[in-house]
């Protein structure tokens, strides 16, 4: 859920004029990003990407959108340098790297971090006094672990630096709230929200991630399968409907909303077997046959699989 707050979060920046979506990102820095001497552990240590020839081209939409050409993670290229692995705007390719870079860049133009923003801009507008992009000591008492598919604990993480892509902190009571915000169009110009309901890349793969994700298929046609800023979007009966899914050790969580009807339906899970359940969820809560199951690679159980109509 982390990018989907963050998607809104930038959104309102270019509403303010201070981001431009189609610049290139390189260009709002005084210096090559590859210069900068690192302040995290490891996510802004650019410095592999000296000797790439495709980075440069990386925009704001690119990012949001999932068409950075980024890999979802540096370490699942070989020798964990980060790199560029397809032209840039070319074709959905999920990437964690490429909400953080876009993080990054607006950090080091704006003086501000990700937290900071992400308060002023979002969290304290809406009362979500339980959200941040970092741990904060007031969550020792407070938090949930999450579980392996053997229903043992995850180690809780509690010391990463505010990502993006992945490490916000929330209660089921502040996404809530976020969730209804967006449905209700509070946290956005009408113009911006035109442009946010706005597809902006059609996915043509046949599974998100794996082999399968460079295999074009047309079996989500009917749907319109695409991907705006930072948020899935599908067409429906129920109109379009923009969708956020997370996949965590031990925290799986699914969200969808449609606009035009005013419904969504929130999942959130602190198992690994989350998913399992979403299918059957859906179909109770919400009628909802349309979400993309098996692009999601969601494997439902057995005994609580619902079949559902085609229509």
């Amino acid at each position: 859920f982390s990018k989907a707050v963050f998607g809104v979060l930038v959104l309102r920046l270019v509403e303010e004029g201070l981001l431009d979506l189609d610049t290139p990102l390189e260009s709002y820095l005084p210096q090559k990003i590859y210069t900068y001497e690192p302040q995290t552990r490891w996510h802004d240590d650019y410095s592999a990407l000296e000797k790439d020839t495709l980075y440069h081209q990386i925009t704001a939409r690119m990012c949001l959108a999932h068409t950075s050409g980024f890999p979802n993670w540096r370490w699942f290229v070989e020798g964990q340098q980060l790199k560029v692995t397809q032209q840039p705007g070319s074709r959905y390719l999920y990437s964690g790297e490429g909400f953080v870079y876009l993080q990054v860049v607006l950090e080091k133009m704006l003086g501000k971090g990700l937290e900071e923003l992400a308060q002023e801009y979002v969290f304290q507008p809406l009362g979500m006094n339980h959200s941040s992009y970092e741990w904060k000591a007031r969550y020792e008492d407070n938090f949930t672990y999450g579980y392996t598919s053997e229903m043992k604990a995850h180690h809780k993480d509690t010391d990463n630096e505010p990502r993006s892509g992945s490490t916000m902190e929330t209660t089921a009571t502040d996404y809530t709230r976020f969730l209804e915000a967006v449905l209700q169009k509070e946290l956005l110009k009408p113009e911006t929200w035109e442009l946010f309901m706005t597809p902006q890349i059609r996915i043509r793969s046949s599974r998100q991630f794996g082999p399968l994700s460079l295999k074009d298929t047309t079996q989500f046609d009917d749907i319109k399968l695409s991907y705006g800023f930072g948020w899935g979007i599908i067409n429906s009966p129920y109109g379009k409907g923009i969708f956020k899914e997370c996949h965590g050790d031990g925290f799986q969580h699914y969200s969808i909303l449609f606009p035009e009807t005013g419904k969504g339906m929130m999942i959130m899970t602190n198992s690994d077997n989350g998913e399992s359940i979403y299918q059957a969820l859906l179909d109770i809560g919400l009628k909802d046959h349309y979400t993309p199951f098996e692009w999601e690679m969601w494997e439902p159980l057995a005994s609580v699989f619902i079949p559902v109509s085609p229509t």
